[in-house]
Formats: structure tokens, sequence, C-alpha cells
């Protein structure tokens, strides 16, 4: 997988992380120079030095939070594929991502606030088109190593678990591993098998 955000100086690192969090705490809207400036704990006027529009802080921020998770996802398909059809371990490291994720409400708060504004945003759109289908090939290969069916239902299965990370936001911190634990559980037990 190809990372835009592999070449980052420190300082645009600084700004991206700034960025991150000021988009999950103050939404698409709250966004700006200032005050990813403010959060950073920066100069006014450092961040649009590296990113001049918010277009370019944007995309930027795209890239940098979808290669943040990819990575994630990446070596989870790794440590699943060593062991194709061993259910209760892909449940067990599907949920520790999962709870790890939760530990980084912001991280998922932001993707959840870029993926809105993809549907407005052509470029953005790109990227996270680019970003989920590396992501269902990922997901496909490991249910084909495992002996299940892919394609659509790892698409289904991507979509699904998406929902799960959403919806475990808006519980409360205490329910969310739980919550998360569980849905999993069903999820990919539910794989391969068809209704009666």
């Amino acid at each position: 997988m190809n990372r835009a955000s592999e070449d980052l100086s420190p300082r645009r690192r600084e700004i991206l992380a700034a960025a991150t969090t000021v988009l999950a705490q103050q939404g698409n809207r709250g966004l700006t120079h200032r005050a990813v400036d403010r959060e950073a704990g920066l100069p006014e006027g450092s961040s649009s030095a590296y990113y001049r529009s918010r277009g370019a802080l944007l995309g930027a921020l795209g890239d940098f939070v979808a290669d943040r998770l990819a990575a994630d996802v990446e070596a989870l398909g790794g440590r699943l594929a060593s062991c194709p059809g061993d259910h209760e371990r892909a449940v067990a490291e599907v949920s520790k991502l999962f709870s790890r994720w939760l530990d980084q409400p912001d991280l998922l708060a932001a993707r959840l606030e870029l993926t809105v504004a993809a549907t407005r945003d052509d470029d953005l759109k790109e990227r996270f088109a680019l970003w989920r289908e590396d992501l269902v090939a990922m997901v496909d290969a490991v249910l084909a190593g495992a002996g299940k069916e892919g394609g659509a239902s790892a698409r289904t299965l991507v979509a699904a678990l998406d929902g799960v990370l959403l919806a475990s936001l808006l519980l409360p911190p205490r329910r969310r591993r739980t919550f998360v634990s569980e849905s999993v559980e069903q999820l990919l037990s539910g794989l391969g098998q068809t209704p009666s």
C-alpha cells in the first residue's frame, strides 16, 4: 500500500495531528488554519505555510487519517492470514484493533467527518474510495484464505464493521469494548452461513 503520509516532515505530522483533533472536536466547519495553529501551539500562519488552502489541508488530512488506519488494517490482515480459519483468533484480533481505535476517539471521529466531507468533495471521495478498495481487498484475501466467500461479503463486512465503530462512539466509554467484541463475534460468526 502506498502511503502518502510516509514522507511527512515532523512539522507536517504535527500540523496534521492537530488538524485531526480540531476536525474531531469541532467538525468540518471548525477546521481552519487558525484553529489548527492554535491546537498545535504554533504561531498563526504556520499551517497555511505548509497547506496553502483549506482544500490542501483537508486533502492532506484525509491521507494522514486513512494512512494511520490503513497501517493498522494491513498489520491485522497479516496476522489473520497467518491463521486462516481460526475464528476465535479472528474475533480477538479484530476486537483488539477496534479497542485500540476506541482509545483514539479523535482519529475515528475525524475519519467519520472526512467520510461525510467526501460526499461533497470529489478529490477526497477518490482518496477514500482507494483506501476503502484496499481495505476490501485485504478482507477479501483473508476470507478467501479461510475458505469463505469473498467479494460482496467482504464489502458487506467492511460496511458492517464500520457501523459497529460508529455505533460504539455513541455509547458510554465503559460499554464500548463489550459492544465491539459482541458485535464482531456476531458478524464474523455469520460469514459463510446461508439463511435457512
